[in-house]
C-alpha cells in the first residue's frame, strides 16, 4: 500500500514539471535532411559514379557503376552501358546497406567529393535539380570541414559540429522537397573526404547531441568572427524567442590574429589633401559651415592642414551595449582667412573736421590669415568605410574602431558575417590557447542553451545481394587522387607562374569567375596545378589555364621560377 501511494505521488508531482524536460531526455528522429545541391551548377547532363550500393527501380547496380542522366527530352533518360531507361520527371537512387569500412555513397561528373545517401534527381527550368537524402551525421562530415577547417582544435570542431546538427535537424521536416541548400544560405556543404580526419572524429565524438531551448532544438547561429562582440539576434532578424543569446565582449576573437580586420591610416599633419584620400570632398564640403561661423571668409581658399582628435561615436543600436558606431568624429586645424574689424586710426584734425565721410562697413573689415579647430561627424556606413576601405560584408554591421599613434590614427573594422552566436575565430582561440572544451565553448556562446543526445530511428535497406546485380562489374578500388592538369600553351613574357601549394594534397581550390568568394565556382584546381598569372589583384591573382581564365585567393599559390 506505502507502494502504491509513493507511485501517485510521484506521478502527482510530474505532472506539474514542465514538459520540455522530459522531452529533453530521450529525443528521437530519423535523421535524415534533404539538401539541394547547387554548387554542382549542373545542367542537362551529368555522370555519376555509384561508389556505394544503389538500386533505380528495381534495378540494382554494381559497385563502380558509371551513369549517365540527361533531360535534354524533357525526361530523365538513364544510360548505362549502352542500355537505357526512360525514368520519367524524376528518379530516386537508393542507398542500401554495405560492408563496414567501404565507401557508400556516389560522386558526381568525376569530382573527388563523395555524396553519401539517396539521391533525387527531378527537371527544373530544363536543368537537372538534385536532392540528396543523407543521414545527418554523414551530412555533418561534409560540412565541418568546411565551416571551419580540419585543422581548426579538435574542440574547436566538436563545437561547430553540435552547432551545424542543431540547424541541421531544426530545419529538417520542412514543408519544401529539401531542408537546407549547400551554399552560406544555410550550411556549406561540400561533401566527404577521407582525409577530414579530424572533422569526422569531432561528429562521432559528439554523436547525437544538440542545442536546445524551452524543449525545442534552438536555432545555433554562427559566423566566422563577430569583431570582438555578439551580436543580438532581433538587431539581424525579426521575431523568435531566442532568450539563449546574450550581447557580450569576445576577447578571444579579438585576440586570433585570424579573425578578419581591415586597416586604414590618416596621418595628424595634413601636408597635401591626397592624404586625405577619397574623404576629402565630404570633409571639405562639411566644415564650410563650422568654419563660416568661426567668422572665417569663405570666399577665400582655405586648407586642413591637421587632425586633431578622432572618436567613434552614436552607436546603432541604444537598447544594449553596441559597439556598432555610426559616425566618426573627426576634429581638424584649419588655416583660411577670418574677416577682422579694422582699427580706425583716430588724428587731432578727425576731432573738428567733420567734412570727412565715415569708412563704410567694406572698408572697416579685412581678411587676415587664421586658424581654427573645426569639429565634423562623418557617417561610419557607408562614407568612411568606403572612403577608407574598411567594408568586410555587404551589409553595414563592421565594429569599426580608431586608436591615435604617435604621427596618426589607425582605423580598424572588424566582423566577418552577422556576428550572432558562436564565433568560429573565438572558438578557434578558445579551444588552442586556452584549452577550452566544445561545452565551455558552446556555454559561453549560447548562454541559455542546454544540450540533449538525439537518437536516430533510420536504417538503410538490407545490402544488395551479388545475384542481383545488373553486371557483374569489376571489383571495387580506392578512388584515386585526383591529379593537376599539364598547360599547353606557354606563358607570354608579361605572365608569370604560380603552382597551387598551400592546400591539402586531397583537397582542391576553387577557380572563382571574379575576385570575390561568393562568386561563382568555375572549376576545381587540385594540388600541384600551375597557372599562369595574367594580373595581381593583391589578395586575389587574375589566372588562366589553357582553356579557361578565372580568379584564385593569392594565400593558396607560390610562384614557381
Amino acid at each position: 500500500m506505502k507502494k502504491l501511494i509513493r507511485f501517485f505521488c510521484i506521478l502527482l508531482v510530474l505532472s506539474f514539471l514542465p514538459l520540455y524536460h522530459f522531452a529533453a531526455l530521450a529525443q528521437e528522429t530519423d535523421g535524415i535532411v534533404r539538401v539541394l545541391l547547387t554548387k554542382l551548377n549542373l545542367t542537362d547532363t551529368v555522370s555519376l559514379s555509384l561508389d556505394g550500393s544503389y538500386t533505380l527501380n528495381g534495378i540494382s547496380f554494381q559497385r563502380g557503376s558509371d551513369l549517365t542522366i540527361s533531360c535534354k527530352t524533357g525526361t530523365l533518360m538513364v544510360y548505362y552501358e549502352g542500355m537505357a531507361l526512360d525514368a520519367g520527371k524524376s528518379l530516386t537512387l537508393q542507398r542500401h546497406a554495405a560492408e563496414d569500412g567501404k565507401e557508400n555513397g556516389l560522386r558526381f561528373s568525376g569530382l573527388y567529393e563523395l555524396h553519401p545517401g539517396d539521391l533525387v534527381l527531378s527537371i527544373y527550368n530544363g536543368s537537372l535539380r538534385a536532392v540528396l537524402h543523407t543521414p545527418v551525421e554523414e551530412y555533418l562530415l561534409g560540412v565541418v570541414p568546411y565551416e571551419m577547417s580540419d585543422s581548426f582544435p579538435l574542440e574547436a570542431l566538436k563545437a561547430q559540429a553540435v552547432t551545424a546538427r542543431t540547424y541541421a535537424l531544426r530545419k529538417a521536416g520542412s514543408s519544401s522537397d529539401y531542408d537546407l541548400v549547400d551554399n552560406t544560405n544555410d550550411q556549406a556543404y561540400m561533401g566527404l573526404k577521407a582525409e577530414n580526419v579530424n572533422a569526422a572524429r569531432a561528429v562521432q565524438e559528439t554523436k547525437g547531441i544538440c542545442g536546445v531551448y524551452q524543449g525545442k532544438l534552438a536555432e545555433c547561429f554562427y559566423s566566422a568572427s563577430n569583431g570582438g562582440q555578439t551580436e543580438l539576434v532581433h538587431h539581424v532578424w525579426k521575431g523568435g524567442d531566442y532568450g539563449y543569446f546574450r550581447m557580450t565582449d569576445d576577447p578571444y576573437d579579438l585576440e586570433n590574429p585570424e579573425s578578419v580586420v581591415m586597416q586604414a591610416s590618416l596621418p595628424k599633419s595634413i601636408s597635401g589633401d591626397n592624404q586625405l584620400g577619397s574623404l576629402k570632398t565630404y570633409i571639405y564640403d562639411s566644415i564650410h559651415e563650422p568654419l563660416a561661423a568661426k567668422g572665417f571668409d569663405m570666399e577665400q581658399p582655405f586648407r586642413v592642414t591637421g587632425i586633431e582628435h578622432i572618436e567613434m561615436t552614436t552607436p546603432m543600436f541604444t537598447d544594449s551595449p553596441s559597439k556598432m558606431m555610426t559616425e566618426a568624429r573627426f576634429t581638424f586645424q584649419v588655416k583660411g582667412q577670418r574677416f577682422e574689424e579694422a582699427e580706425e586710426e583716430l588724428s587731432i584734425f578727425s576731432l573738428t573736421d567733420t567734412s570727412t565721410p565715415a569708412p563704410s562697413a567694406d572698408s572697416a573689415v579685412s581678411s587676415v590669415p587664421a586658424t581654427a579647430s573645426v569639429t565634423i561627424s562623418v557617417p561610419a556606413f557607408d562614407v568612411l568605410e568606403n572612403a577608407l576601405s574598411l567594408s568586410i560584408n555587404a551589409t553595414d554591421n563592421e565594429l569599426i574602431s580608431v586608436r591615435e599613434t604617435d604621427d596618426g590614427f589607425v582605423f580598424e573594422s572588424r566582423r566577418y558575417g552577422h556576428g550572432v552566436g558562436m564565433s568560429q575565430r573565438g572558438a578557434q582561440w578558445m579551444a588552442g590557447q586556452y584549452g577550452k572544451t566544445f561545452r565551455d565553448i558552446l556555454s559561453f556562446y549560447y548562454p541559455g542553451m542546454a544540450l540533449t543526445t538525439y537518437t536516430y530511428t533510420h536504417t538503410l535497406p538490407d545490402a544488395l545481394s551479388t545475384q542481383f546485380l545488373a553486371t557483374p562489374g569489376p571489383p571495387a578500388t580506392p578512388t584515386p587522387r585526383p591529379t593537376a592538369m599539364a598547360l599547353q600553351s606557354t606563358p607570354s613574357p608579361r605572365e608569370s607562374v604560380v603552382e597551387v601549394t598551400n592546400i591539402g594534397v586531397n583537397s582542391y581550390l576553387n577557380l572563382r569567375s571574379k575576385n570575390s568568394t561568393t562568386s561563382g565556382v568555375l572549376q576545381q584546381l587540385f594540388y600541384g596545378q600551375k597557372l599562369y598569372v595574367t594580373e595581381d589583384l593583391g589578395d586575389w591573382l587574375k589566372v588562366r589555364l589553357d582553356n579557361v581564365e578565372g580568379y584564385v585567393m593569392k594565400e593558396f599559390v607560390n610562384p614557381v621560377e
